[in-house]
């Protein structure tokens, strides 16, 4: 087992295939079965689509014969006088007796001739004329019986001269009460074949000629025997969009479009062969489908040997590949716990193979990140916090001398009825901002430091000051990073208020998909385009661009906000200025929060 464990895995597997496939005479000889079994298919699929085309042609010719001889008998020299005379000089009995009688009896001897001398299974034929007859009968009735048909209206409208109908039951029963006479000799199904014989001279229509015939009988030649109930083709009429004979329903849109082309369609996973007649919108399919399991069941004895083989040989590979392969899965997953306990634990080293050999060095890979991680962690860990404490000192002695500044101009009033209020909310703010109690606060903290700031700020400026807030009451418990409201408001009173106006500021707050929108504007003197695009430079870049030109200060407050929210929330944190000259400012704040957490903003 030890000198099987030492083997390369590309060794068991060769080896272990190289034992089960010791059968290949079989697996040839079964390919050589399968291919002789396919071709065997192939031919009688060929051949009964060979039939099928066969037979297609032969009703396709039987078809053909039948609209031939209506052709020839419409437009005969009895049948065709007879109709010509009687749509120009209104030919009857009261006006030309004689006349009348002697073509209208060549007309029927033509008829008479023509159906006994040809058997194509023509039932019944009959001429439909639009003028009035003085009487019905002998094969001559009045077109107008027609026009409650559906079939007649087709044709009446079409552009053709001859077309093939058939009717089902239903049809032939309404077909036969409308012209109001039955065939005995005709089955309960009929196909229609209507022909249109106009006037050569004037080109108006002067009678249809309709023939009724049995579909048993025009498609004998595709029964087997002849005139035998068992059906052995399907004909499907496209135009009328029924079928004779019984076959499962199909997709007849799929059917083959060109004429005279024979090809396959599948039903209920079924295969049969079909043909499209040539010269009429009509399909035969071969009610027979193909057969798809032949000579399989000679194939069973062998099949049955190979199956054996091939589940032998599936067993034992699967357990082998099993078993190694679970090494593998093993180790995997000792190194997803090495990477989510920080890269301290490793993997055993078990085995001399190629698996061993990979855990050997993911070991030797482990102890290198190791050391790169703890490196660099003290390294930035060192310069971050030397950043972000400088960042936040920096607010301290800003902020104090600002309010000095305050306290400076109010003593100079000589104004003392204000003097305490001024004094505690100084006292407030002194004692938010030297607290040491961490870098975050909570917005309502933050709320409350700037309402106490523009009370401040008011006693300068004789109450000119207005201050509105608009908070949701949900996100005020939200922690975010201290001073980042006062600076905004401290520079919207310090550039923003002019002498002898009013200065109202805003804060309005509200929570996006992935973010909090702090949004601070005021109604104060602004800045021009120049002036603003100066600001943005140095405050996204204070280390190219020099800080803007102010005799009212510099703007360490906006530079200072910016590189706080970079490094306490990274890149998703930003901060814009929108500013119109003598209309206002207004700076916009986003900070990335955890949608998963409850009141805590991303940290970096």
């Amino acid at each position: 087992m030890k000198a099987l464990t030492d083997r390369s895995i590309v060794w068991k597997i060769c080896m272990i295939s190289l034992i089960c496939l010791t059968i290949p005479s079989l697996l040839f000889s079964f390919y050589l079965y399968r291919k002789q079994a396919n071709e065997s298919y192939v031919r009688i699929a060929e051949e009964q689509l060979r039939v099928t085309e066969q037979a297609s042609r032969s009703a396709d010719a039987a078809l053909g014969s039948i609209r031939q001889l209506q052709l020839d008998l419409a437009y005969s020299d009895p049948l065709y006088l007879y109709l010509s005379r009687l749509s120009r000089v209104g030919l009857t009995y009261s006006k030309y007796p004689i006349w009348t009688e002697q073509l209208l009896n060549k007309a029927i001897t033509s008829i008479k001739y023509s159906l006994r001398s040809h058997d194509l299974g023509i039932s019944a034929a009959n001429i439909y004329v639009p003028a009035k007859l003085s009487a019905e009968g002998n094969y001559f009735l009045e077109a107008d019986r027609l026009l409650e048909l559906s079939f007649f209206q087709d044709f009446r409208d079409s552009d053709v001269f001859q077309t093939l109908y058939y009717l089902d039951k239903e049809q032939t029963a309404a077909f036969r009460s409308v012209c109001g006479y039955a065939s005995g000799s005709a089955g309960s199904e009929v196909i229609i074949i209507l022909c249109r014989i106009d006037d050569s001279t004037t080109g108006n229509c002067i009678g249809y000629l309709l023939f009724e015939c049995s579909p048993q009988k025009v498609f004998s030649v595709l029964s087997n025997p002849p005139h035998s109930q068992e059906k052995d083709y399907y004909v499907w009429f496209h135009s009328s969009r029924m079928g004779y004979g019984s076959f499962p329903a199909a997709d007849w849109d799929a059917l083959p479009g060109q004429a005279g082309t024979a090809s396959y369609m599948e039903v209920d996973g079924r295969q049969y062969a079909v043909c499209t007649m040539e010269h009429f919108d009509i399909a035969v399919v071969n009610t027979h489908p193909l057969p798809l399991d032949a000579y399989m069941l000679p194939a069973m004895r062998l099949s049955l040997i190979l199956a054996v083989f091939a589940m032998f040989q599936f067993i034992v590979l699967a357990l082998f590949i099993r078993r190694t392969f679970n090494q593998l899965h093993r180790d995997l997953n000792l190194m997803d716990a090495v990477i989510e306990h920080g890269f301290q634990e490793r993997i055993p080293e078990t085995r001399s193979d190629e698996i061993g050999m990979i855990a050997h060095r993911y070991n030797i890979l482990l102890d290198k990140i190791s050391s790169l991680i703890s490196e660099n962690v003290r390294r930035e860990t060192s310069q971050v916090q030397a950043q972000l404490m400088a960042l936040q000192y920096q607010i301290n002695p800003h902020f104090i001398y600002n309010t000095l500044n305050v306290f400076s101009g109010y003593a100079a009033q000589n104004g003392q009825n204000a003097l305490a209020e001024s004094i505690a909310s100084f006292g407030q703010l002194l004692r938010y901002t030297i607290k040491n109690d961490g870098l975050y606060a909570s917005i309502e903290t933050e709320l409350r430091n700037a309402v106490s700031l523009i009370k401040v700020y008011n006693i300068r400026c004789f109450g000119r000051l207005r201050l509105s807030v608009d908070v949701p009451k949900e996100l005020k418990q939200f922690q975010i990073i201290k001073f980042l409201i006062q600076p905004l408001l401290e520079n919207a009173v310090l550039h923003g208020l002019q002498p002898d106006a009013s200065l109202h500021i805003r804060i309005f707050m509200r929570k996006t998909e992935s973010s909090i929108e702090i949004i601070i504007s005021d109604d104060g003197e602004g800045m021009n385009p120049e002036r603003l695009r100066e600001v943005e430079q140095h405050m996204n870049d204070p280390d190219q661009t020099p800080p803007p030109t102010c005799a009212k200060g510099t703007f360490i407050g906006l530079k200072n906000i910016c590189q706080r929210l970079k490094l306490f929330y990274g890149a998703q944190a930003d901060m814009s200025l929108v500013s119109r000259e003598h209309q206002g400012t207004t700076v916009t704040i986003h900070i990335p929060f955890d949608t998963e957490g409850e009141n805590v903003c991303t940290i970096y």
